[in-house]
Protein backbone atom coordinates (compact mmCIF):
# COMPACT_ATOMS: atom_id res chain seq x y z
CA UNK A 1 0.00 0.00 0.00
CA UNK A 2 1.45 3.41 -0.92
CA UNK A 3 2.04 5.89 1.61
CA UNK A 4 0.97 9.33 0.86
CA UNK A 5 2.21 12.38 2.45
CA UNK A 6 1.19 16.06 1.65
CA UNK A 7 4.04 18.45 0.51
CA UNK A 8 3.76 21.98 0.42
CA UNK A 9 5.57 24.48 -1.19
CA UNK A 10 9.11 23.67 -2.57
CA UNK A 11 7.83 24.02 -5.97
CA UNK A 12 5.47 21.23 -5.54
CA UNK A 13 2.04 21.43 -4.83
CA UNK A 14 0.08 19.44 -2.30
CA UNK A 15 -0.24 15.99 -2.77
CA UNK A 16 2.20 15.66 -6.07
CA UNK A 17 2.37 11.73 -5.87
CA UNK A 18 5.21 11.27 -7.72
CA UNK A 19 7.13 7.50 -6.17
CA UNK A 20 10.16 6.32 -6.86
CA UNK A 21 10.51 2.60 -8.56
CA UNK A 22 14.09 1.63 -8.37
CA UNK A 23 16.25 -0.80 -6.67
CA UNK A 24 15.58 -4.31 -6.13
CA UNK A 25 16.66 -7.45 -3.90
CA UNK A 26 19.70 -9.02 -5.18
CA UNK A 27 21.14 -12.18 -4.58
CA UNK A 28 24.95 -12.89 -4.25
CA UNK A 29 25.93 -15.89 -7.12
CA UNK A 30 29.37 -14.66 -8.44
CA UNK A 31 31.26 -17.34 -9.41
CA UNK A 32 35.25 -18.07 -9.54
CA UNK A 33 37.55 -16.92 -12.14
CA UNK A 34 35.06 -14.09 -12.60
CA UNK A 35 34.29 -10.52 -11.27
CA UNK A 36 31.63 -10.46 -8.14
CA UNK A 37 28.69 -10.12 -9.56
CA UNK A 38 24.94 -10.35 -8.80
CA UNK A 39 21.91 -11.77 -10.21
CA UNK A 40 18.33 -9.71 -10.07
CA UNK A 41 15.14 -10.24 -10.95
CA UNK A 42 13.49 -8.71 -13.83
CA UNK A 43 10.31 -7.53 -12.44
CA UNK A 44 7.07 -9.30 -12.00
CA UNK A 45 3.62 -9.28 -12.78
CA UNK A 46 0.89 -6.98 -12.90
CA UNK A 47 -1.48 -8.94 -10.25
CA UNK A 48 0.37 -12.34 -9.84
CA UNK A 49 -1.58 -13.89 -12.39
CA UNK A 50 0.58 -13.52 -15.55
CA UNK A 51 4.28 -13.87 -15.77
CA UNK A 52 4.33 -12.76 -19.65
CA UNK A 53 5.97 -9.62 -17.84
CA UNK A 54 8.58 -11.45 -16.36
CA UNK A 55 12.09 -11.66 -17.96
CA UNK A 56 12.67 -15.56 -18.33
CA UNK A 57 16.41 -15.06 -17.51
CA UNK A 58 18.12 -13.16 -14.24
CA UNK A 59 20.04 -10.64 -15.42
CA UNK A 60 23.57 -10.40 -13.84
CA UNK A 61 25.26 -6.93 -11.73
CA UNK A 62 29.20 -6.26 -12.24
CA UNK A 63 30.81 -4.73 -9.30
CA UNK A 64 30.33 -1.50 -9.85
CA UNK A 65 26.28 -1.91 -9.69
CA UNK A 66 25.28 -1.70 -13.42
CA UNK A 67 23.57 -4.56 -15.07
CA UNK A 68 26.12 -6.57 -17.15
CA UNK A 69 25.68 -6.01 -20.69
CA UNK A 70 27.35 -9.28 -21.94
CA UNK A 71 24.84 -11.33 -19.42
CA UNK A 72 21.29 -10.01 -20.81
CA UNK A 73 19.11 -12.52 -22.17
CA UNK A 74 15.49 -11.11 -23.12
CA UNK A 75 14.27 -14.06 -24.48
CA UNK A 76 11.08 -15.98 -24.17
CA UNK A 77 9.00 -12.71 -22.98
CA UNK A 78 4.99 -13.52 -24.41
CA UNK A 79 4.32 -11.02 -27.34
CA UNK A 80 7.41 -10.05 -27.91
CA UNK A 81 8.83 -10.61 -31.56
CA UNK A 82 12.17 -11.53 -32.53
CA UNK A 83 12.64 -8.46 -33.93
CA UNK A 84 11.69 -6.36 -30.64
CA UNK A 85 13.59 -8.31 -28.80
CA UNK A 86 16.72 -7.59 -30.71
CA UNK A 87 16.15 -4.05 -30.99
CA UNK A 88 15.02 -4.10 -26.78
CA UNK A 89 18.55 -5.87 -26.24
CA UNK A 90 20.46 -4.29 -28.32
CA UNK A 91 19.00 -0.24 -26.54
CA UNK A 92 20.10 -1.98 -23.36
CA UNK A 93 23.37 -2.72 -23.95
CA UNK A 94 24.53 0.85 -25.67
CA UNK A 95 22.85 2.51 -22.81
CA UNK A 96 24.15 0.55 -20.20
CA UNK A 97 27.87 1.31 -22.05
CA UNK A 98 27.33 5.05 -22.75
CA UNK A 99 25.24 6.50 -20.49
CA UNK A 100 27.84 6.77 -17.36
CA UNK A 101 29.74 9.43 -18.95
CA UNK A 102 27.07 11.75 -17.11
CA UNK A 103 27.84 9.76 -14.06
CA UNK A 104 29.17 13.19 -12.46
CA UNK A 105 26.04 15.13 -12.12
CA UNK A 106 27.78 18.13 -12.68
CA UNK A 107 29.26 17.03 -16.21
CA UNK A 108 25.16 16.46 -17.32
CA UNK A 109 24.50 20.25 -16.45
CA UNK A 110 27.45 21.06 -18.10
CA UNK A 111 26.40 19.53 -21.04
CA UNK A 112 23.52 21.46 -21.03
CA UNK A 113 21.25 19.33 -18.88
CA UNK A 114 18.45 21.01 -17.11
CA UNK A 115 17.05 19.66 -13.60
CA UNK A 116 13.31 19.89 -13.12
CA UNK A 117 13.53 19.86 -9.80
CA UNK A 118 11.76 16.69 -8.56
CA UNK A 119 14.39 15.60 -6.29
CA UNK A 120 12.66 15.52 -3.11
CA UNK A 121 10.73 12.31 -4.52
CA UNK A 122 14.34 10.26 -4.66
CA UNK A 123 14.72 10.38 -7.86
CA UNK A 124 15.89 13.68 -9.74
CA UNK A 125 15.27 13.91 -14.36
CA UNK A 126 17.79 16.07 -15.78
CA UNK A 127 16.69 17.24 -19.44
CA UNK A 128 18.04 18.75 -22.90
CA UNK A 129 14.97 20.39 -24.02
CA UNK A 130 16.28 21.13 -27.05
CA UNK A 131 16.51 17.40 -28.09
CA UNK A 132 13.55 15.92 -27.67
CA UNK A 133 11.83 16.94 -31.16
CA UNK A 134 14.91 16.62 -33.00
CA UNK A 135 15.62 13.61 -35.52
CA UNK A 136 17.52 11.83 -32.66
CA UNK A 137 15.87 9.21 -30.99
CA UNK A 138 16.18 6.63 -28.66
CA UNK A 139 19.93 7.11 -28.81
CA UNK A 140 22.25 7.12 -25.72
CA UNK A 141 24.56 9.03 -27.67
CA UNK A 142 22.10 12.31 -27.06
CA UNK A 143 19.47 10.94 -24.57
CA UNK A 144 16.95 13.10 -24.18
CA UNK A 145 16.95 13.00 -19.87
CA UNK A 146 19.00 11.46 -17.25
CA UNK A 147 17.84 9.94 -14.55
CA UNK A 148 19.49 10.08 -11.13
CA UNK A 149 18.82 8.59 -7.71
CA UNK A 150 18.95 11.55 -4.98
CA UNK A 151 20.37 10.61 -1.44
CA UNK A 152 18.00 13.66 0.51
CA UNK A 153 20.49 12.94 3.61
CA UNK A 154 23.94 13.14 1.62
CA UNK A 155 22.72 15.27 -1.28
CA UNK A 156 24.76 12.72 -3.59
CA UNK A 157 23.28 11.75 -7.15
CA UNK A 158 23.80 8.02 -8.42
CA UNK A 159 22.91 7.73 -12.03
CA UNK A 160 20.51 5.17 -12.42
CA UNK A 161 18.83 5.57 -16.30
CA UNK A 162 18.23 7.36 -19.31
CA UNK A 163 14.52 8.32 -19.71
CA UNK A 164 14.07 8.72 -23.76
CA UNK A 165 11.41 11.21 -24.92
CA UNK A 166 10.24 10.81 -28.41
CA UNK A 167 9.24 13.28 -31.36
CA UNK A 168 5.91 14.71 -31.18
CA UNK A 169 4.88 12.89 -34.64
CA UNK A 170 5.03 9.23 -31.68
CA UNK A 171 1.89 9.36 -30.00
CA UNK A 172 0.40 6.41 -27.43
CA UNK A 173 -1.83 5.35 -30.59
CA UNK A 174 1.31 5.43 -33.22
CA UNK A 175 3.86 3.73 -30.92
CA UNK A 176 7.75 3.01 -32.69
CA UNK A 177 8.39 -0.47 -33.18
CA UNK A 178 10.27 -1.38 -30.36
CA UNK A 179 6.88 -1.03 -28.30
CA UNK A 180 5.78 -3.95 -26.31
CA UNK A 181 4.60 -5.58 -23.30
CA UNK A 182 8.77 -5.24 -22.66
CA UNK A 183 9.49 -1.52 -23.55
CA UNK A 184 6.11 0.20 -22.41
CA UNK A 185 5.97 3.62 -23.54
CA UNK A 186 3.80 6.27 -21.38
CA UNK A 187 3.10 9.97 -21.63
CA UNK A 188 2.93 12.68 -19.11
CA UNK A 189 -0.32 14.49 -19.72
CA UNK A 190 -0.72 15.68 -16.18
CA UNK A 191 1.78 17.74 -15.15
CA UNK A 192 2.32 21.85 -14.81
CA UNK A 193 5.85 23.25 -15.69
CA UNK A 194 7.67 26.52 -14.69
CA UNK A 195 7.94 29.03 -17.52
CA UNK A 196 10.83 28.10 -19.79
CA UNK A 197 14.23 28.86 -20.24
CA UNK A 198 14.29 26.12 -16.90
CA UNK A 199 10.99 24.34 -16.54
CA UNK A 200 10.80 22.66 -13.33
CA UNK A 201 7.55 20.28 -12.06
CA UNK A 202 5.49 22.48 -9.67
CA UNK A 203 1.62 20.82 -10.10
CA UNK A 204 -0.71 18.56 -11.65
CA UNK A 205 -3.59 19.75 -14.32
CA UNK A 206 -6.54 21.33 -13.24
CA UNK A 207 -9.88 19.86 -13.81
CA UNK A 208 -10.12 21.02 -17.78
CA UNK A 209 -6.45 19.35 -18.12
CA UNK A 210 -5.00 22.77 -18.27
CA UNK A 211 -2.00 24.69 -15.90
CA UNK A 212 -3.26 27.84 -13.92
CA UNK A 213 -0.88 30.48 -15.26
CA UNK A 214 1.79 30.92 -14.36
CA UNK A 215 2.30 27.72 -14.81
CA UNK A 216 2.12 25.55 -18.63
CA UNK A 217 1.66 22.56 -19.81
CA UNK A 218 3.86 20.99 -22.43
CA UNK A 219 3.06 18.34 -25.02
CA UNK A 220 2.62 14.68 -23.84
CA UNK A 221 5.65 13.22 -25.65
CA UNK A 222 5.67 9.44 -25.37
CA UNK A 223 9.16 7.97 -23.69
CA UNK A 224 10.79 4.96 -22.42
CA UNK A 225 13.04 4.36 -19.57
CA UNK A 226 15.94 2.15 -20.00
CA UNK A 227 17.77 1.46 -16.61
CA UNK A 228 21.21 0.83 -16.39
CA UNK A 229 21.26 -0.17 -12.86
CA UNK A 230 18.62 -3.09 -11.43
CA UNK A 231 15.02 -1.97 -11.08
CA UNK A 232 12.68 -4.86 -9.93
CA UNK A 233 10.11 -3.40 -12.89
CA UNK A 234 12.85 -4.45 -15.55
CA UNK A 235 15.15 -3.00 -17.24
CA UNK A 236 12.76 -0.69 -19.19
CA UNK A 237 10.71 0.12 -16.08
CA UNK A 238 8.30 3.49 -15.73
CA UNK A 239 8.17 5.13 -12.06
CA UNK A 240 5.48 4.30 -9.94
CA UNK A 241 2.47 6.66 -8.97
CA UNK A 242 1.55 9.48 -10.72
CA UNK A 243 4.99 9.05 -11.95
CA UNK A 244 4.25 6.11 -14.13
CA UNK A 245 2.07 8.47 -16.49
CA UNK A 246 -0.60 7.15 -18.84
CA UNK A 247 -0.24 4.53 -21.14
CA UNK A 248 -2.44 3.61 -24.01
CA UNK A 249 -5.92 2.27 -23.37
CA UNK A 250 -5.77 -1.12 -24.41
CA UNK A 251 -2.73 -1.97 -22.63
CA UNK A 252 -2.31 -3.16 -19.26
CA UNK A 253 1.05 -2.01 -17.30
CA UNK A 254 3.89 -4.37 -17.64
CA UNK A 255 4.56 -4.25 -13.74
CA UNK A 256 3.10 -2.46 -10.49
CA UNK A 257 5.41 -1.83 -7.76
CA UNK A 258 4.34 -0.99 -4.56
CA UNK A 259 7.25 1.11 -2.93
CA UNK A 260 7.16 2.41 0.03
CA UNK A 261 11.24 4.05 0.19
CA UNK A 262 9.43 7.45 -1.17
CA UNK A 263 5.69 8.67 -1.51
CA UNK A 264 5.10 12.51 -1.71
Amino acid sequence: MRRTVTVVGIGLVAALALTACSGGTTTATGSAGTSPSTTVPGGHSHGGSDDGYLLRHPLRVTADGLIDPASIDLSGIEGVTDEQQRASTDLLVRTIRTLPRWSDYQQALADGFQSIGDQITGEEHVIRWDWINDDVMLDPNQPESLVYRYDRATGTRTLEAAMFLLPQQYTLENQPAIASRLVQFHQHDNLCFTAPPAPRVAGLTNFEGGCNPPLVKFNPNIMVHVWIRPNVCGPFAALTGVGAGQIADDEERSCVHDDTRLTL
